[in-house]
């Protein structure tokens, strides 16, 4: 609901301006309460989902307690990403890199608990596989994530500033 706050403040700002016309402001009023419906309804699928499967895992104190870290993990996860989605480009870069490695760090923890349990329900040369597709993901995840701290972006910046004359 904040977000759809801070989408009217920036609409009524907006339409203040003199070159805004009625429709923009409209335009990202209806917007910000659509992207506010949209996550107040991934949430609600979280919360429905969880109470299902915690439900299902409530004889074992292992499943259960998987399940619980795992929702509290992509909680976790959801509210880093929201973060970094709020982040303006005059943002420190530090600030980005930090949020960055925090999302890398849930994904990791979150990887690494999935490939366990799918592991325990094949045979070993599949298991393998799992495990060797999560470390790629986990050694991609370090690179583009934690190790590049944006050195590629330059060539997206250079694109967008010619094709901007």
């Amino acid at each position: 609901m904040d977000n759809a706050k801070e989408e009217m403040r920036r609409a009524a700002a907006t339409a203040d301006s003199p070159d805004a016309g009625e429709p923009h402001a409209i335009a990202v009023h209806l917007q910000g309460w659509c992207r506010a419906c949209l996550h107040l309804a991934a949430l609600a699928f979280l919360a429905c989902a969880f109470v299902q499967t915690a439900g299902r895992a409530r004889h074992d104190p292992w499943d259960l307690a998987f399940v619980v870290a795992a929702y509290a993990s992509l909680a976790a996860l959801f509210v880093v990403l929201r973060r970094a989605e709020r982040l303006t480009p005059e943002s420190p870069a530090k600030e980005r890199r930090r949020l960055l490695r925090q999302a890398w760090e849930l994904l990791t923890a979150l990887s690494c608990a999935f490939a366990y349990r799918v592991e325990q329900t094949m045979p070993a040369a599949m298991a393998v596989f799992v495990w060797a597709m999560t470390a790629s993901v986990i050694v991609g995840g370090v690179y583009f994530l934690v190790l590049n701290d944006g050195r590629g972006s330059g060539d997206c910046d250079h694109r967008q500033q010619t094709q901007g004359r």
